[in-house]
Formats: C-alpha cells, sequence, structure tokens
C-alpha cells in the first residue's frame, strides 16, 4: 500500500496571524512530517510549506482541491486532516489494529484504492456516529467531515472514475438545530458608534470599521484584507474577496463614504507610514495591516463600553442583514448578493424577519374584527358542573354579579383552572405584540 508525500504552501500576508496559524499547525502535528517558513520581507509576507504523507488518493485529492476545485490551503488541509481521521476509524473498525488501539496512535496511512471501494453506507453510519457519541462532535462539526467524506467519493467516483460506487452518495448530513441570528437593534447600534468615537485610541479607524460592518454586511476577514485600490469613493462602491476568493461590490452610503473620508485624511497623514503599505486598517503603533484579532478586540472593548453583552463581531453583520430586511423592502436574493453567500439556503436564515409582517397581515385581516355572538348562560355556563358555589350561596359581602357578554363562559371556567381573559387586552397592547420580533 503505498504512500506519497506532498507539500502544501501557505502564504502569509497579516504578520499578526502567525501566532494563530502556528497554534493549528501545532494542533494538527499528528498530520505533519515537517514545515518550514520563509519570510519574503519585500513583499511582506511569509511562507509556510508543510510536508504531508498519506495515501496517494488523498495526496492527490488535496491536490485536486487546491489546483482544480480553487479551495484554499486552510481548507484542502482541514480535509485532509479530516480524511486522516476516517482512516484511523476505519483502520480500527476493521480490525487492522488492536480493539483497544487509542485514535490517536493509530497510523492513518495504508489504505488503497481497493480498501476505499470496500467502504459501505453502514460505515459512514458508524463513524457519524463515533463522532457524536463518543467524541462529542457538534451537529456542525460532524456535518463537515461528512462533508469531506463526499468530496473525497466524488473525486474517486466522477473525477478519476477510480471506483463505481459512492457509498456517501444517499447520506444526509445531520439537521441543525435552527438559531436565529442575534442582532442589534438600530438603538443598539447607535450606542455602539457612539462608544467608538468616545472611548477609542483611534477614533477615525474604529468607527469606520464598525459604520462598514453595521451598512455593508463585511465580512471580518473581508474587511481586515481591504486594500486601497479596493476603494472607489467616486463612484461609491468597494471591492471585497469573500470566501473561495469570490469577488463582489459592495455599495457606499453617505455615512461609509463620509467615515472612510475621515479617516483616510487620518491614515494617509501619520507620520512613519510607508507608502507602500496598501491594507486600508493599519494598526496605531506599528503602522501595518490590523489583524482579525486586534478588530475583535476593539469591537468587543467598544460593546463593553456602550453596555452591550453577548454579542461579537459576526453579530455586526447579523445586523446589517437584519436592518436591510426589516426597513430596506429587501428581498431574499438581492440580500444573498449584498451578504456574498454562495447559497440562498445560507441566507434564510433572517427569513424569520418576516414575522413581524405575517403577524401584522393577519392583525389587518378584515374577518379579525369579527366579535362572536352574545352566548347565553344556559349554552356556556360551566361552574355547576364544575361544582362551583352558585350566586345564591355566595359569601356575604362578595360580588354576586354575574358577568355577561360573550366572555362569561371564560370568566367563570377561569375559577376552575384556566384563563383565558383576553378582554383586558387593549388594543394597544394588541398593537405592540405585533411588533415583537
Amino acid at each position: 500500500m503505498d504512500t506519497r508525500v506532498a507539500v502544501i504552501s501557505i502564504i502569509v500576508e497579516d504578520n499578526n496571524s502567525i501566532e494563530t496559524l502556528n497554534q493549528l499547525l501545532y494542533d494538527a502535528r499528528d498530520h505533519i512530517i515537517g514545515r518550514m517558513g520563509i519570510p519574503y520581507r519585500e513583499k511582506g509576507i511569509s511562507i509556510i510549506s508543510i510536508a504531508i504523507d498519506a495515501s496517494q488518493d488523498i495526496i492527490e485529492y488535496v491536490r485536486y482541491l487546491e489546483v482544480i476545485a480553487g479551495k484554499s490551503a486552510n481548507t484542502a488541509f482541514s480535509y485532509y486532516c479530516d480524511l486522516r481521521g476516517f482512516s484511523r476509524f476505519m483502520k480500527r473498525r476493521r480490525g487492522l489494529v488492536p480493539d483497544d488501539s487509542e485514535m490517536k496512535d493509530i497510523d492513518p496511512k495504508g489504505l488503497n484504492t481497493a480498501f476505499w471501494a470496500t467502504v459501505t453506507k453502514e460505515d459512514i453510519y458508524e463513524y457519524l456516529y463515533f463522532l457524536s457519541r463518543e467524541c462529542g462532535n457538534k451537529k456542525s462539526s460532524t456535518a463537515r467531515r461528512l462533508a469531506s467524506l463526499h468530496g473525497f467519493y466524488d473525486y474517486l467516483v466522477n473525477q478519476v472514475n477510480r471506483l463505481d460506487a459512492d457509498p456517501t452518495a444517499a447520506i444526509h448530513p445531520p439537521k441543525q438545530d435552527k438559531v436565529l441570528p442575534k442582532y442589534l437593534t438600530a438603538e443598539q447600534s447607535i450606542e455602539l458608534l457612539e462608544s467608538t468615537q468616545t472611548q477609542s485610541d483611534f477614533p477615525e479607524r474604529d468607527y469606520c470599521m464598525v459604520v462598514l460592518f453595521l451598512n455593508c454586511g463585511m465580512r471580518l476577514a473581508e474587511l481586515v484584507g481591504m486594500n486601497l485600490d479596493d476603494i472607489d469613493l467616486e463612484n461609491r462602491q468597494i471591492r471585497l474577496f469573500g470566501k473561495g476568493h469570490k469577488e463582489r461590490m459592495v455599495y457606499l452610503n453617505d455615512a461609509c463614504v463620509e467615515a472612510l473620508q475621515l479617516y483616510l485624511h487620518k491614515r494617509n497623514t501619520m507620520e512613519g507610514l510607508s507608502p507602500k503599505e496598501k491594507a486600508v486598517f493599519i494598526t496605531r503603533m506599528r503602522k501595518e495591516r490590523i489583524s482579525n484579532r486586534r478588530v475583535e478586540q476593539l469591537i468587543s472593548g467598544a460593546m463593553k463600553a456602550a453596555g452591550l453583552k453577548g454579542f461579537s463581531t459576526h453579530k455586526l453583520r447579523h445586523t446589517a442583514a437584519t436592518l436591510m430586511y426589516q426597513t430596506g423592502n429587501v428581498d431574499i436574493l438581492t440580500l444573498k448578493q449584498l451578504l456574498g453567500h454562495s447559497s440562498v439556503g445560507t441566507t434564510q436564515i433572517y427569513t424569520h424577519l418576516q414575522e413581524f409582517q405575517v403577524r401584522s397581515a393577519i392583525e389587518e385581516n378584515p374577518l379579525g374584527k369579527v366579535l362572536p355572538i352574545k352566548a347565553t348562560k344556559a349554552s356556556l355556563d360551566t361552574t355547576k358542573a364544575a361544582g362551583e358555589t352558585s350566586a345564591e350561596n355566595a359569601p356575604a359581602g362578595e360580588d354576586d354579579s354575574e358577568p355577561s357578554g360573550p366572555m362569561a363562559a371564560f370568566e367563570g371556567a377561569a375559577q376552575d383552572g384556566f384563563r383565558a381573559d383576553i378582554s383586558a387586552m387593549s388594543a394597544e397592547e394588541t398593537d405592540d405584540s405585533s411588533n415583537d420580533t
């Protein structure tokens, strides 16, 4: 069973992210033969080469992901690690290693095309069960590992025609829990903007970043990766590069244009700034591209100063989408384009925002104001059947008047352990509830 050695190269443009990358590579150290970093100071980048050893099929699949499918080195490496984990599981399941072997101690190499052909649907289900029950993976993590297997077998069956059947073809990922996006209200957003201007040591920059987050729905990586030549203030637009290197244009409103003009003037007049620095957002001290982590720290500090708890930087993207969908008459397809989603299914998490519209539509139904015909006591009164005290036997001093109107039965039944007192509801309260989203 032959293996092959391959090299994955990662280009690091933000030196502040090297520490995070090193931690990632350390966590995946059992998948790596060795690595080497080469700084390229003239270009302001670093090149990290990772040597890996795996079965020929897996190595060629990783190469296919990078070269043909256009996946990032990080994505390709994640798929590689997932397939190594599946290889370990299958070795133990097929008895190729002792039953009591620790997963981390199992050598994942040595599996060839003939072995992959023996994998059954039952094997895949057992693997998913193992991930969920023994490893404690979340549904999202399990779904990602299943996606790795889907891609791998699609490659073997449809791209290189090495296998005839795909055991993963009819297996769907675990149903994800629907979590509604958390977002700031318009009032909270204004409080955050005010906080960035009063509590920051670089208010022009921090205010501008928050304005772009809230108005354009940018991802964190998109904002950090912006270069000066991506901005076209004359035509009021910014070019962004999203996931999968997908390019899209984002248009700027007045607030964005003004914030950018103020910040860029401040940025371009900073003492010690290299004319070769192309990043839009830079650090105050080192005058180089700001890191993702630093932006998160700044946003977190501004949130805290504004008294906002439980919100992350990504929630600003949700906020932008929510406000546009609620007040901008934006349909789901337009919102998909604005956010740079590859699938409308991702954008559909915002469809819950139609709830207030649905409520309003029901409230405006002309039949919604029709009241029931006045019911008689004989047809609706349930108090005597329930053994309730009659008016004649009521203790002295109590109100012995009978309720009248359509609510009579409900007011009597309320004494029997349930209550449906909607008569106390004012029109004002009804209107308020229609806005609860």
